[in-house]
């Protein structure tokens, strides 16, 4: 996201309402978030949620979430003034905590970002029922790289084509 596209998303939402559930601000998990770049997180994943008003309902029927999927990458983040260190996480504990699921974990290359889902796991927190899920490697990147126990085997000599 170049800052173009920043100006341009921050004009198209300055209209939008956040909806966020009196029951989640005054959970157990709410309660235990200790790092502050992870409430902006929280609060801006809500604020991607796509939601239908149907304004001749009332209550909990009044607001139907139309897709789950969200898709926040780190130059969204750079652009609100997160670094990828604090963005990452934000993400480990909003995600240990039940806000977010991973629908698909990205896999470090261009245009292959994670996909999170809005998650109701942080109803069971400090419960026995709470499934606390692992943070997800990602695919292709999953035997290598900084910090694994596999490295990718050096070739030496020439390359031979078929």
């Amino acid at each position: 996201m170049n800052e173009e596209q920043w100006i341009e998303y921050k004009q198209k939402s300055k209209t939008w309402r956040i909806r966020i559930d009196f029951a989640l601000l005054h959970s157990e998990a709410f309660k235990a978030l200790s790092y502050a770049p992870a409430l902006k997180l929280l609060i801006w994943f809500h604020e991607k949620v796509k939601v239908k008003v149907n304004k001749k309902k009332r209550g909990k029927e009044r607001y139907q979430v139309l897709d789950g999927v969200i898709s926040f990458t780190y130059a969204e983040a750079e652009c609100r003034g997160l670094t990828h260190k604090q963005v990452y996480r934000g993400l480990r504990e909003i995600h240990s905590l039940g806000f977010i699921d991973i629908e698909k974990p990205g896999s470090r290359l261009k245009s292959d970002w994670t996909e999170y889902l809005i998650s109701n796991r942080w109803r069971d927190f400090g419960t026995p029922n709470f499934k606390n899920t692992d943070w997800p490697i990602s695919i292709k990147w999953r035997n290598y790289g900084f910090g694994s126990k596999e490295k990718p085997k050096k070739r030496y000599g020439k390359r031979k084509f078929a």
